[in-house]
């Protein structure tokens, strides 16, 4: 096995739906991704690249406020790097509620033949080739089509698939500047088997498929 020593750091942030950013950001997929840079450094500013090696994957999530029971959106965000949330927060006070941050250690959980929970939204596409050749990215929108694709992922990325079900699929659109951006995303949980250490934890790193800036590829293994 290659072993890849940089940690990854899982962060679980929940955003003030009632600041005017925040609200913006949870319906556009881009504003999100631009905005969550600013806890990475000198990535905030305009032309300035992540941190050599990052690969910020990003997932929204629905969970319970424990105060209320109520519905809340929450972001997990994973990365190399280690974020500085206060950071993005005193540059927008209030965007952030709170936050936590953990080490994210795959050893334990990448062993051969072993089960695991996951989770991945993703942006479930193929390329096909229209009558005059020319190339384009379509959206898979039958159930069947969507786990086929997920098989597919699995074969590569050092897994089989035991079960999954789809807990959400849709159209998700936003813009990047004049440009209209349409998102073919479905939402998987179910159960795998780890087939390739080395390919597996290397999926888990880059993430899976296309659109990973726009909150897509996020692969969440647990027990």
């Amino acid at each position: 096995m290659t072993t890849l020593t940089a940690p990854l750091h899982l962060s679980r942030l929940h955003l003030n739906e009632r600041h005017r950013h925040a609200s913006r950001d949870l319906s556009s997929p881009y504003a999100l991704h631009q905005t969550l840079r600013w806890a990475f450094p000198g990535a905030g500013h305009a032309q300035t690249p992540l941190p050599d090696g990052e690969r910020l994957l990003w997932r929204q999530d629905l969970t319970l406020d424990p105060q209320t029971g109520e519905p809340t959106p929450t972001l997990l965000v994973q990365s190399v790097t280690p974020p500085d949330w206060g950071a993005l927060n005193d540059r927008d006070p209030a965007y952030l509620t709170r936050w936590d941050v953990r080490t994210l250690d795959l050893t334990p959980a990448l062993t051969p033949g072993r089960v695991l929970h996951f989770r991945l939204h993703a942006n479930v596409t193929v390329r096909r080739q229209d009558e005059q050749g020319r190339s384009a990215r379509h959206g898979l929108h039958t159930p069947a089509e969507q786990l086929g694709w997920l098989d597919r992922q699995g074969s590569r990325a050092g897994f089989d698939v035991l079960g999954a079900d789809i807990t959400r699929a849709g159209r998700t659109r936003t813009r990047k500047g004049r440009q209209l951006i349409t998102l073919h995303t479905v939402t998987f949980e179910g159960a795998l088997q780890v087939t390739d250490i080395d390919a597996l934890e290397q999926a888990v790193r880059a993430g899976l498929g296309h659109a990973k800036s726009l909150g897509c590829g996020l692969l969440s293994l647990a027990p």
